[in-house]
């Protein structure tokens, strides 16, 4: 018995040390093993220092303690992070040092043992930063890295972007300390040409010197001691295996290298019977850049090279993607980096279970929205067949913002980086260069025509452009290979296969691909008669699927693989956090939903899921209902019980000049009855806002616009609580109307002390209130908004109404102002009309010098709501 219950008590110890194992291998951040460090630096000859781990952190000046690195941060203006790093001397003397930096955010700057070495831009594209041999000390060095903000432009275009990920500061990747040969390999690219049954690859390799003068003896002739020069041999070769027989060589070049100076150099290798790549069969070969001195190994740098070639065609009567002469379909999926404990900085675990699903899932293609794939995700794409398609952080950007400085030395930079790095890598299909531009501006062709110079020059991939539906009939094909329309609302999938229609009769060179999908409130199951349940998800996939595939496109990008944080608040969906886009087809978690089944379904022709439509109706909440009809019975009763309110009232509306000379003669009805008129009233406009509210919280439109005029998210997201609790809204609304009555006739009062009369807060109360009766004719209006507001024919009548209703009631105010004040009315109506002006034009102003505004609500107008 004893035995059996300690078995029993092994095994549960056992499963429960390998549930904490499985746990962490995704919930917690995993260093990069051997292994992934040899994709990411594949070189034998380097020596690679892995600063993952503990730094001090300096924030804004203040120290902040210890963090481990990579990390996310919050939005700071300033962060140091510090570490010391110990290099053994004669370490130092064998190697050059950088820093190879795998994906930063913002600005970072670089200083060794205290002393500045230079600032280098961020973007999320890997780069690496020389050491100058002279700051570094024999044993422990202090390496200090300076992550400034965003500058300000691009810190608002990364706020408003729509749909936007959640912007991060600081070292979201990890860093290498990295030791090179005294001439090395810095950058390789490739450029394959395929015909008949032979392939030829070129081969472009900059070849990098630093101390020279430390690969010769002490026989060596002064002159290369004192000018830093040295003779090596260079040699390209290609195999299928790494450090496996050579499937062609280029024979050895020799070249003159100085210290601190760059020679590019050209190969050309030759492979008979090639294995091609592709997506269904990722058949990759290894370039090796070898550099020999006097006969021994300098350096050895291994480059991922796949034999394919890309082109896009007529095929059928429409244009498609040909790889390799054979037409492929795209089934593509947006995926962003990130995972709920770890934000953007994943675990190398993650990664692999990630690409694991989309293999299961079927795709062919992933989308790096904004941005460029970690290098471990680049390898596993390159390796597994995934094509990448990657793109600069171009999105939703204003037209006025195009030109500036800021915008386009990021975007180049980003840019000539960006071919640096991936070129190389056969899994990369195309470079994307925006998304949400206007179409039909100048701004936006010069701001494409000086990237597509850049790419088309330096980088051998497909190019395209994400272009939202609204802006599809102005479209401008522009030299791009391809051309993504995104729909981006309800109504752009209402009408989603005219929009194609009319997008193929535009396009007469480029391949056209839709990006769609939808969002999804996570725990509604309520069958997809409900457009936010998750088999509407699935069933607005599967139709715009069949809708691409029955007019012979060339694929089709769904958005997105994984649900994602925003870095502004949704109110589309009612899920208990707002800052999370539940656009994945798996959560956060990557729990699938059913829209994967579906989709996995329709790429791999199986059997589709089954889904109930289920009972769902839109009806008008009960509450609005029941809280008109009881505004309207006290109302009722206010004018039955008093004959004297009856009297007021009417003539308030009637004889306005007598009634407010009442007031000011003091002869008014009680404060109490004007208080209950008033929270009367205020309910009568608090249900109006309610039931808007309400209604437009779906609105992707609407959000977009929210949150330029709300730009704090504080604020948006206690509006977002309200708007899917209807009592609650009614509630708030209410007294916040009640709170701008209260205010008025507060200012009114004080505006008192500048008149000879004697004016108490009780008959600014009266003005303020019994100017707002007409503000009851919203009561009616209230109870059926819901309803009216989903018929086209009135719903243009119902704002125009509420607002002629609300330009009454300052009517009424000013005029009752002017009476009870006694002085002129003309006077009254300027001053009024000058203070709404002034507080107006002050608002604008300081919206715009702090939010851009203007060049926002262009943008809305002209793109977003076109």
């Amino acid at each position: 018995m004893t035995s059996s219950l300690r078995l029993f008590a092994l095994c549960l110890a056992t499963l429960g040390i390998a549930s904490i194992r499985m746990n962490a291998d995704y919930n917690d951040y995993a260093r990069l093993g051997p292994d992934q460090i040899r994709t990411i630096v594949p070189s034998s000859t380097r020596e690679v220092v892995d600063l993952s781990g503990p730094w001090q952190r300096e924030i804004d000046g203040k120290a902040e303690g210890i963090v481990s690195l990579p990390c996310t941060e919050a939005q700071h203006g300033r962060v140091v992070y510090r570490r010391t790093v110990r290099i053994d001397p004669e370490m130092l003397q064998l190697h050059s040092w950088q820093l190879y930096f795998l994906g930063v955010t913002d600005e970072v700057e670089l200083r060794i043992n205290k002393r500045f070495v230079q600032r280098y831009p961020g973007g999320m594209v890997p780069f690496s930063a020389r050491v100058p041999e002279r700051l570094l000390v024999n044993g422990t060095n202090e390496i200090e890295l300076v992550v400034n903000s965003y500058g300000e432009k691009t810190r608002l275009v990364e706020m408003f972007a729509r749909s936007a990920q959640k912007n991060s500061m600081g070292l979201l990747r990890e860093v290498f300390l990295v030791g090179t040969p005294h001439v090395w390999t810095n950058d390789v690219r490739a450029k394959v040409n395929i015909g008949g049954y032979g392939a030829t690859v070129t081969l472009g390799a900059t070849i990098t010197g630093g101390a020279v003068e430390r690969l010769m003896s002490s026989g060596t002739p002064s002159d290369a001691l004192t000018y830093g020069k040295a003779g090596v041999t260079v040699e390209a070769i290609l195999s299928k295996t790494r450090g496996g027989d050579a499937v062609a060589r280029s024979g050895a070049s020799s070249i003159t290298i100085e210290r601190a100076r760059s020679a590019n150099m050209a190969f050309q290798l030759n492979v008979g019977n090639p294995e091609l790549w592709s997506p269904s069969s990722p058949s990759v070969y290894y370039a090796t850049i070898r550099i020999e001195y006097n006969g021994a190994l300098v350096d050895e740098f291994v480059t991922t090279i796949g034999l394919r070639s890309l082109s896009v065609a007529t095929n059928n009567g429409t244009r498609k993607l040909l790889v390799n002469g054979q037409p492929m379909t795209v089934n593509a999926v947006e995926y962003i980096e990130e995972y709920p404990t770890l934000g953007p900085s994943m675990s190398y675990r993650q990664m692999e279970q990630d690409i694991s699903m989309m293999k299961t899932l079927g795709v062919n293609t992933v989308r790096f929205r904004h941005g460029s794939p970690h290098p471990y995700l680049l390898d596993l794409c390159d390796r597994y067949g995934l094509f990448v398609m990657v793109e600069l952080p171009a999105a939703d950007i204003p037209k006025s913002f195009l030109p500036h400085e800021e915008i386009t030395a990021r975007m180049k930079n980003t840019a000539e980086r960006l071919i640096t790095y991936i070129d190389a890598h056969p899994a990369v299909l195309a470079y994307g260069l925006s998304e949400g531009l206007q179409e039909d501006a100048q701004e936006t062709a010069d701001f494409h025509a000086s990237l597509l110079t850049i790419f088309r020059s330096s980088g051998t991939k497909l190019l395209y452009k994400v272009v939202p539906s609204s802006e599809a009939r102005v479209l401008v094909e522009g030299g791009f290979d391809m051309v993504l329309i995104r729909t981006c609302t309800t109504a752009d999938r209402a009408h989603f296969a005219e929009t194609l229609k009319d997008v193929m009769k535009r396009a007469g060179r480029a391949a056209i691909i839709p990006c769609f999908g939808a969002v999804v409130s996570p725990m509604n199951m309520n069958g997809f008669s409900d457009p936010l349940s998750n088999e509407a998800q699935a069933v607005t996939l599967r139709d715009c699927y069949k809708t691409t595939m029955s007019l012979g496109l060339a694929g089709v990008v769904v958005w997105s693989f994984n649900d994602y944080a925003l870095e502004k608040p949704t109110m589309l969906v009612d899920h208990d956090d707002p800052y999370v886009c539940t656009s994945g087809l798996v959560d956060v978690w990557r729990q699938p939903r059913v829209a994967y089944a579906m989709l996995k379904s329709l790429i791999n022709d199986e059997k589709e899921p089954l889904l109930q439509a289920r009972d769902y109706s839109a009806d008008t909440p009960l509450i609005f209902i029941a809280l008109g009809i009881i505004l309207a019975l006290v109302l009722a009763f206010l004018v039955n019980r008093s004959r004297r309110f009856r009297e007021y009232l009417l003539r308030s509306l009637l004889r306005p000049y007598n009634f407010y000379a009442d007031i000011r003669d003091q002869r008014i009805l009680s404060t109490v009855q004007t208080v209950i008129l008033g929270a009367v009233i205020a309910f009568c406009v608090g249900l109006v806002d309610a039931s808007l509210v309400y209604f437009l919280r779906t609105d992707a439109l609407v959000e977009y616009l929210l949150h330029l005029l709300f730009p704090s998210n504080g604020i948006y997201e206690v509006l977002r609580f309200v708007a899917w609790r209807p009592t609650l809204a009614v509630i708030t609304l209410s007294v916040v109307v009640f709170g701008c009555i209260m205010l008025l006739a507060v200012a009114l009062r004080i505006s008192a002390m500048f008149i000879k009369g004697r004016i108490f807060f009780r008959d600014t109360l009266t003005i303020t209130v019994w100017s707002a009766l007409p503000l009851i004719i919203l009561l009616p209006i209230g109870i059926t908004l819901y309803k009216v507001l989903s018929t086209d024919a009135m719903s243009i009548w119902v704002p125009i109404i509420i607002f002629g209703v609300i330009i009454w009631f300052f009517s009424r105010t000013l005029r009752a102002t002017a009476v009870v004040f006694d002085v002129r009315p003309s006077m009254v109506y300027g001053i009024g009309a000058g203070i709404f002006l002034l507080a107006s034009l002050t608002m604008v102003f300081w919206y715009n010098t702090s939010y851009g505004l203007l060049a926002f609500l262009q943008y809305y107008w002209k793109v977003v709501s076109a």
